[in-house]
């Protein structure tokens, strides 16, 4: 799969790059979760020196080479840009990503000695690895606990054509070459497995399990889970689903597993079912718009009643047309059944994309009647010296929100192991 958007030219990094204001006191930087120093390193772009633009990028976010292709700019930084009261925002993540392009991650890379105390670090995904990096630059041994892959959803799920493989690839051996002390293969599911050997941890687990939808037919050959699939296609095997697919869901996975299908076979016939409607849609709008463009529809206010099959297959989806009522605990609308409105969609395949939940790890800190765990204003848990952040914490969030709890994390280990509190 060919990457969808294309790196800006130098030519149009420059022209971009001339459109800023360089505000004072910067609203796409406060919008940023990792305050990225966004009018400085565009000024870098525009007087020609990239390097520099790198240094002031790396020195705010870890994961620069990630978000510089998939952070959803439309909801933080270009979401706050001043010039689109004049035209049209400044295309910030896109010259995030001329940078990272166009440099050297290793260039005149400087770390002082690791000569202070190792920290537990429970998970590898962007938390985990930003929260290694920071406390590697402070003189910190980071050691890692993963049983899969580094890198976490990014480099398990996302799309190559959202994040090519070698992008992602030599972000996450840049970082476990220079910041990470050890990787511990395996799976830490309670405090007590590691709590004595470390004076800190930080757990950064994510969210490992998938919300199941609790309708008839689920257990139908033919119905699959979102992330599964995502994992799978990554990996760069074949889906084996069907010629008609139903992805029931509203969300960013909802939509990203969509596309994926659809450009794995383009004569596929793949459609979002979702309960609310088109406003309601969680998914990103660029990412929603990149689906429509390689030919993914969608059925809204259709709420799946039953999986219907034969033989133990998959058949195709019943559901119930839905009006939206009044607002329910998200804040959006509440779907509302239309009586005597069922109707049928033919499908091969069913995939679940409904959210993410987490596992029942670590007992011994205090949970969110979601599972979540719990932490103080610094991250730490109701347990002492162990801290937590990303999904776990956050519920899905996105990779930049990760790798803001993981510089926030490493600071307040610092201070916690420092200062003994």
């Amino acid at each position: 799969m060919e990457e969808i958007e294309k790196t800006l030219s130098k030519e149009q990094a420059l022209i971009e790059a001339e459109r800023c204001l360089y505000c004072y006191d910067a609203p796409c930087e406060k919008a940023c979760p990792a305050h990225v120093p966004i009018p400085e390193f565009i000024q870098s772009i525009r007087t020609g020196n990239l390097k520099g633009a790198r240094e002031i990028l790396e020195e705010a976010h870890p994961l620069i080479e990630s978000c510089g292709r998939v952070c959803p700019e439309e909801s933080f930084c270009q979401s706050a840009c001043t010039r689109a009261q004049i035209d049209s925002p400044i295309k910030i993540r896109e010259l995030h990503r001329y940078v990272t392009d166009n440099t050297d991650p290793a260039e005149n890379l400087e770390l002082p000695e690791a000569n202070k105390e190792e920290v537990a670090i429970i998970g590898g995904g962007p938390a985990g690895l930003a929260c290694a990096r920071e406390l590697r630059r402070l003189g910190y041994k980071p050691v890692v606990f993963e049983k899969k892959q580094l890198g976490g959803v990014p480099a398990q799920e996302i799309s190559p054509t959202r994040l090519p493989d070698e992008i992602e690839n030599r972000e996450i051996k840049f970082i476990k070459d220079y910041f990470i002390s050890d990787i511990k293969d395996g799976k830490v599911k309670t405090l007590g497995e590691i709590k004595d050997e470390y004076k800190a941890v930080f757990i950064a687990t994510g969210l490992i399990d998938e919300l199941d939808l609790d309708i008839p037919g689920k257990d139908l050959s033919g119905v699959r889970h979102a992330r599964e699939i995502l994992r799978k296609i990554k990996a760069g095997n074949k889906s084996g689903l069907g010629k008609r697919i139903g992805i029931i869901g509203g969300g960013n996975v909802a939509v990203e597993v969509a596309s994926v299908l659809a450009l794995e076979d383009p004569k596929r016939d793949v459609e979002v079912i979702y309960r609310r409607g088109l406003k309601e849609l969680k998914a990103f709008k660029k990412e929603i718009e990149e689906a429509i463009d390689v030919g993914v529809t969608f059925q809204f206010l259709a709420i799946p009643k039953e999986i219907k099959g034969e033989n133990g297959k998959v058949t195709g989806l019943l559901v119930t047309r839905a009006h939206l009522g009044e607002p329910d605990a998200s804040g959006r609308r509440h779907p509302e059944p239309i009586p005597n409105s069922d109707f049928f969609i033919p499908l091969d395949s069913v995939v679940i994309a409904i959210g993410q939940k987490a596992s029942d790890f670590f007992p011994e800190v205090e949970k969110t009647p979601k599972g979540l765990i719990k932490t103080d204003d610094n991250l730490m848990t109701s347990v002492k010296g162990v801290f937590a952040g990303g999904d776990i914490v956050r519920g899905a969030s996105t990779v930049v929100e990760s790798v803001a709890d993981g510089k926030k994390a490493a600071k307040a280990i610092a201070e916690f192991l420092e200062g003994g509190k």
